[in-house]
Protein backbone atom coordinates (compact mmCIF):
# COMPACT_ATOMS: atom_id res chain seq x y z
CA UNK A 1 0.00 0.00 0.00
CA UNK A 2 1.63 3.30 -0.90
CA UNK A 3 2.24 5.53 1.65
CA UNK A 4 -0.27 8.93 2.07
CA UNK A 5 0.99 11.99 0.55
CA UNK A 6 1.77 14.93 3.56
CA UNK A 7 -1.52 16.92 3.69
CA UNK A 8 -2.55 19.93 5.92
CA UNK A 9 -5.77 20.74 7.56
CA UNK A 10 -6.70 23.37 8.80
CA UNK A 11 -9.89 24.38 10.84
CA UNK A 12 -10.98 27.46 12.52
CA UNK A 13 -13.63 28.74 14.54
CA UNK A 14 -14.26 32.66 16.17
CA UNK A 15 -15.24 31.79 20.04
CA UNK A 16 -17.12 34.43 22.03
CA UNK A 17 -14.24 33.94 25.01
CA UNK A 18 -10.75 34.57 26.13
CA UNK A 19 -7.52 33.08 25.59
CA UNK A 20 -7.13 33.17 29.01
CA UNK A 21 -10.43 31.37 29.28
CA UNK A 22 -9.89 28.76 26.86
CA UNK A 23 -6.13 27.90 27.65
CA UNK A 24 -7.59 24.91 30.24
CA UNK A 25 -9.79 22.96 27.97
CA UNK A 26 -7.13 22.83 25.44
CA UNK A 27 -4.66 21.98 27.90
CA UNK A 28 -6.03 19.73 30.13
CA UNK A 29 -6.97 15.99 29.76
CA UNK A 30 -10.34 16.67 31.47
CA UNK A 31 -11.75 19.71 29.07
CA UNK A 32 -9.93 17.48 26.32
CA UNK A 33 -12.17 14.82 27.24
CA UNK A 34 -15.29 16.96 27.15
CA UNK A 35 -14.75 18.28 23.86
CA UNK A 36 -12.44 15.67 22.06
CA UNK A 37 -10.81 12.21 23.09
CA UNK A 38 -14.39 11.04 24.98
CA UNK A 39 -12.90 8.26 26.01
CA UNK A 40 -10.61 10.41 28.26
CA UNK A 41 -6.90 12.01 28.24
CA UNK A 42 -4.02 12.95 29.97
CA UNK A 43 -1.25 15.41 29.09
CA UNK A 44 1.69 16.57 30.39
CA UNK A 45 1.42 20.32 29.29
CA UNK A 46 4.98 20.85 28.25
CA UNK A 47 7.54 20.42 25.49
CA UNK A 48 8.61 16.36 25.71
CA UNK A 49 5.45 15.75 28.18
CA UNK A 50 3.36 12.55 26.89
CA UNK A 51 -0.30 12.63 25.79
CA UNK A 52 -2.74 9.56 25.80
CA UNK A 53 -6.26 10.39 23.77
CA UNK A 54 -8.94 8.15 23.95
CA UNK A 55 -12.02 6.94 22.14
CA UNK A 56 -14.59 4.22 23.46
CA UNK A 57 -14.49 3.33 19.49
CA UNK A 58 -11.28 3.52 18.85
CA UNK A 59 -8.65 3.21 21.15
CA UNK A 60 -5.69 5.09 22.51
CA UNK A 61 -3.42 7.01 20.94
CA UNK A 62 -0.26 8.04 22.32
CA UNK A 63 1.53 11.63 21.51
CA UNK A 64 3.82 13.92 22.69
CA UNK A 65 3.96 17.54 23.22
CA UNK A 66 5.95 19.61 21.25
CA UNK A 67 5.25 23.32 21.74
CA UNK A 68 4.02 25.47 24.56
CA UNK A 69 2.95 28.59 24.46
CA UNK A 70 0.51 29.25 27.66
CA UNK A 71 -2.28 31.20 26.34
CA UNK A 72 -1.73 30.93 22.70
CA UNK A 73 -0.36 27.74 21.18
CA UNK A 74 -0.27 23.81 22.15
CA UNK A 75 1.17 21.72 19.68
CA UNK A 76 1.31 17.70 19.80
CA UNK A 77 2.55 15.07 17.88
CA UNK A 78 0.76 11.87 17.03
CA UNK A 79 3.32 8.75 17.64
CA UNK A 80 4.56 6.87 16.92
CA UNK A 81 7.61 8.99 15.86
CA UNK A 82 7.17 11.64 12.50
CA UNK A 83 3.13 11.17 12.64
CA UNK A 84 0.90 13.91 12.03
CA UNK A 85 1.71 17.27 13.48
CA UNK A 86 -1.09 19.06 15.56
CA UNK A 87 -1.12 22.53 16.54
CA UNK A 88 -4.02 24.44 18.36
CA UNK A 89 -3.51 28.43 18.41
CA UNK A 90 -5.10 31.02 20.51
CA UNK A 91 -5.47 34.58 18.90
CA UNK A 92 -7.52 36.98 20.75
CA UNK A 93 -10.07 39.16 18.10
CA UNK A 94 -11.82 41.99 20.30
CA UNK A 95 -14.22 39.96 22.69
CA UNK A 96 -13.63 36.75 21.29
CA UNK A 97 -10.79 34.55 20.86
CA UNK A 98 -10.12 32.56 16.84
CA UNK A 99 -9.19 28.92 17.41
CA UNK A 100 -7.48 27.51 14.64
CA UNK A 101 -6.23 23.94 14.60
CA UNK A 102 -3.98 22.46 12.02
CA UNK A 103 -2.72 18.94 11.41
CA UNK A 104 -0.03 18.12 8.78
CA UNK A 105 1.25 15.04 7.82
CA UNK A 106 0.86 12.10 6.16
CA UNK A 107 -3.10 12.05 7.05
CA UNK A 108 -4.83 8.36 6.47
CA UNK A 109 -8.07 10.24 5.95
CA UNK A 110 -7.99 14.47 5.56
CA UNK A 111 -11.51 15.00 4.99
CA UNK A 112 -12.87 12.86 8.01
CA UNK A 113 -9.84 14.33 9.92
CA UNK A 114 -11.32 18.12 8.95
CA UNK A 115 -14.64 17.16 9.65
CA UNK A 116 -13.85 15.43 13.13
CA UNK A 117 -11.71 19.28 14.19
CA UNK A 118 -14.81 21.06 12.60
CA UNK A 119 -16.85 19.45 15.48
CA UNK A 120 -14.71 19.11 18.25
CA UNK A 121 -14.31 23.55 17.47
CA UNK A 122 -18.17 23.65 17.61
CA UNK A 123 -18.19 21.37 21.41
CA UNK A 124 -15.70 23.44 22.56
CA UNK A 125 -17.10 26.61 21.84
CA UNK A 126 -20.37 24.91 23.53
CA UNK A 127 -17.82 24.34 26.57
CA UNK A 128 -16.46 27.85 26.70
CA UNK A 129 -19.83 29.52 26.42
CA UNK A 130 -21.95 26.88 28.82
CA UNK A 131 -23.97 25.27 26.49
CA UNK A 132 -22.24 22.00 27.13
CA UNK A 133 -24.50 19.76 28.74
CA UNK A 134 -22.13 16.71 29.51
CA UNK A 135 -20.85 17.91 33.28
Amino acid sequence: MAEAPVTVITEELLIPATADALWPLVSTGAALARWYAFGGAEIDARPGGAMVLRWDEHGSFPATVERVEPGRLLSFRWQPEGDPLVEIRLEPEAEATRVTITESGRLDNPELDAGAWRNSLGLLRDLATGLDQTA
